[in-house]
């Protein structure tokens, strides 16, 4: 008998320990205590049982700062606001999404990995961040969760119908006129405005020396793939593809306008440096057909309505919020 009365109290306790905590977890006062202790300032929101404090809209923002290139110490109300209304959605989103099986956490989270060189960079990233690889795959998981669960909520909002591509294709047809295009490659040598004189000469008189060798008839990709300093081209034999005018420095167009398919140019130099032109063909303007731009303008009305939904269901997440703070 004392054995099943402590068993009964025990229960008791624990009932009343998890009741406790619960009151305490609505508690928005307790909250704002706790956030003071622990340092995370004041309580600006509670969402299903979720504080969001200062120090969250703070991190926020510089993360939003560090991704923009953006350097400061402060932000406007608006902007806090802005913020705070977006950590509210998020977490709305992530409570309706909890129910979602995302099959790509462990893809996310290795491609996150992957870009740093090696484990102690990798760690010393996560301890700077105040995670560890747990955490982090957890908070990969919500956020996978909460964009599946708002593509299924948007999805009929975004569909986009054949009859809706063709009124905008014959609305905008102009969008569809494609200029006469050139495909070049080069053959290049770098020296940009801040290059020494000297090192200037010496290019030049380099890329001389390359244009001799072509005009005696080496093979102009050959020469390319050795001594092009285009990274990005050097290994395909300096082709650059398709271009208009609007693509390149002026300079660099005019010269390629002068010249005959397959005809190979003096060097001439740009801001970037020197170059040698290869003009391999000469795409004339045409007006692109219907069928050949149905899928780029039925991504791109998706795309529209998309930002639009996501801003509307925002709005109405934002109403989630059992408790704010007045900026």
């Amino acid at each position: 008998m004392k054995r099943l009365a402590a068993v009964v109290i025990v229960g008791i306790a624990i009932a009343a320990g998890i009741f406790c905590a619960e009151i305490a977890l609505r508690s928005v006062p307790l909250r704002e205590k706790l956030g003071e202790s622990f340092g995370r300032g004041q309580l600006l929101a509670l969402v299903h049982d979720r504080g969001i404090y200062q120090v969250d809209v703070d991190r926020a923002l510089n993360e939003s700062d560090y991704v923009n290139e953006i350097v400061r110490s402060d932000w406007a109300d608006t902007e806090r606001h802005s913020m705070l209304s977006r950590l509210i959605a998020n977490i709305a989103a992530q409570e309706r999404g909890a129910a979602e099986r995302p099959a790509k956490v462990d893809r996310e989270f290795n491609l996150l990995r992957a870009q740093f060189r090696d484990n102690t960079a990798w760690a010393a990233a996560l301890h700077s961040s105040g995670l560890i690889s747990l955490s982090l795959w957890h908070i990969l998981k919500n956020d996978l969760c909460a964009r599946q669960w708002i593509s299924k909520r948007i999805a009929s909002e975004i569909s986009v119908s054949d009859d809706e591509c063709r009124k905008f294709y014959q609305d905008h047809s102009e969008q569809f006129f494609v200029p006469e295009r050139l495909r070049v490659s080069h053959l290049f040598l770098a020296a940009p405005p801040e290059t020494p004189a000297e090192v200037v000469e010496t290019k030049r008189k380099a890329i001389e020396a390359l244009s001799v060798r072509l005009a005696s008839g080496e093979d102009f990709g050959t020469l390319a793939s050795e001594s092009s300093e285009d990274e990005a081209t050097k290994f395909s034999g300096g082709d650059l593809g398709y271009f208009s005018e609007i693509r390149m420095p002026p300079d660099f167009v005019g010269a390629a306008v002068k010249l005959k398919e397959g005809e190979i140019s003096q060097p001439i130099q740009t801001r970037l440096g020197f170059h040698i032109l290869k003009l391999a063909e000469i795409a004339p303007s045409q007006q692109r057909r219907y069928e050949e731009a149905r899928d780029e303008i039925a991504t791109d009305l998706a795309n529209q309505r998309r930002v639009e939904a996501v801003k509307k269901l925002a709005v109405d997440l934002g109403s989630e919020a059992d408790y704010l703070r007045s900026l």
